[in-house]
């Protein structure tokens, strides 16, 4: 799915710029793209225009408000969306190899916590290595898989359902927001937290693919899949009768695509099993803040420490929060994860109509299941 490129953070594709790709189904451009096409068209006019007519009765300015969406372009619209779900976020970097991530509504000025990740320290990554190492037997078998998904997140999670361009525009929509919201704010963090790579470690490392440009912790990768595929199976089950569930079958494909993900750029040699956990961490509740955004919900603010982790990446064991802090750094049971009380977003009127519509297309999903009329 060439249309799903460039929606990875970790890959420097923003496959956002300009006006271009946007000529329609017929394959024919209805603006100029050319100076020969210019020069057709001033002809043209020249020839037919006639005597230049005063007008009389001009034609209303457009409604402003968030139906004038559907006036723009894509590329147009997705930006005026990011700067909607961009609003609002503030970070907080003073706090030693730590960060939180805070938002504030246009109607509340009081700051409510989403996120606060405090980085491993050099000998946790350092005993990470081995994973890192080990998982680099798996190379060969999935590099396939690696190099699609440097570009291609969505083509992924997207084959779990019916996610096609033309048939699920809005659903598209909605998820390729996502990865750029995600993206920009997974940066500012990656920034923050300042970590190193695993080569940066050992050279014998050696990765398979070019190590970003940016910090290693948390892992743009899994925190994008994450954060999507949760949104994702919101969409979902808001257009379809089932309860939201882990056991669902749907819920546990789109964990374990993510999850794949997310452990393959461990097994590229880019990241560490760590920086994948705190990716989840990271998406889940990104996506939880996105939904409430989008509509009325809550959020739990995580808190995620880094300090003396130990263990492998597995989205089970974050979704129990089943990690703990090495005896090395605290003598009794420590959580690396932490969850605090749900609280309230503020509902964007322009993001919940692209809800709406994207919630219309999703009973073509996998499996679907009408929802009753409320």
């Amino acid at each position: 799915m060439a249309w799903l490129s460039g929606e990875s953070g970790e890959s420097g594709e923003s496959g956002e710029s300009g006006e271009s790709g946007e000529s329609g189904e017929s394959g024919e451009s209805l603006r100029p793209t050319s100076a020969f096409t210019a020069r057709a068209l001033i002809t043209c006019r020249e020839g037919v225009v006639g005597a230049w007519q005063k007008v009389e009765s001009p034609p209303p300015n457009y409604a402003t408000d968030s139906s004038a969406l559907d006036l723009w372009s894509a590329p147009v619209r997705l930006k005026t969306l990011q700067a909607e779900m961009l609003a609002g976020i503030y970070y907080d970097d003073s706090g030693k190899e730590s960060v939180a991530v805070e938002y504030r509504s246009r109607r509340d000025a009081a700051s409510k916590s989403l996120i606060h990740l405090l980085r491993p320290r050099d000998v946790d990554f350092a005993a990470q290595l081995n994973y890192v190492n080990n998982y680099a037997a798996l190379r060969s078998e999935r590099s396939g898989e690696i190099v699609a998904e440097q570009t291609n997140i969505l083509g992924f999670l997207g084959s779990v359902g019916f996610l096609y361009p033309d048939r699920m525009r809005r659903t598209a929509e909605v998820l390729k927001l996502v990865l750029g919201v995600t993206g920009v704010i997974e940066m500012r963090i990656k920034h923050a937290l300042a970590c190193r790579r695993p080569v940066e470690y050992s050279p014998q490392i050696q990765p398979m693919i070019s190590t970003p440009g940016h910090g290693s912790l948390p892992s743009g990768h899994s925190c994008e899949s994450f954060a999507a595929a949760f949104v994702f199976y919101d969409l979902i089950t808001q257009a379809s009768t089932t309860e939201p569930s882990e056991t669902d079958p749907v819920f546990v494909q789109l964990m374990r695509i993510a999850e794949r993900i997310a452990i393959n750029r461990t097994v590229a040699g880019v990241h560490f099993p760590v920086d994948s956990v705190a990716g989840m961490v990271l998406g889940r509740t990104l996506a939880e803040f996105f939904v409430a955004r989008f509509r009325t919900a809550k959020v739990r603010p995580r808190t995620f420490d880094g300090r003396g982790f130990d263990g492998d990446f597995s989205y089970e064991r974050v979704l129990k929060m089943d990690y703990f802090k090495s005896k090395e750094v605290t003598q009794k049971p420590e959580p690396t994860i932490k969850e605090g009380t749900a609280v309230s977003m503020e509902e964007s009127g322009l993001l919940r109509r692209l809800w709406d519509e994207a919630i219309a297309e999703c009973t073509l999903m996998i499996n679907p299941r009408p929802k009753a009329a409320r």
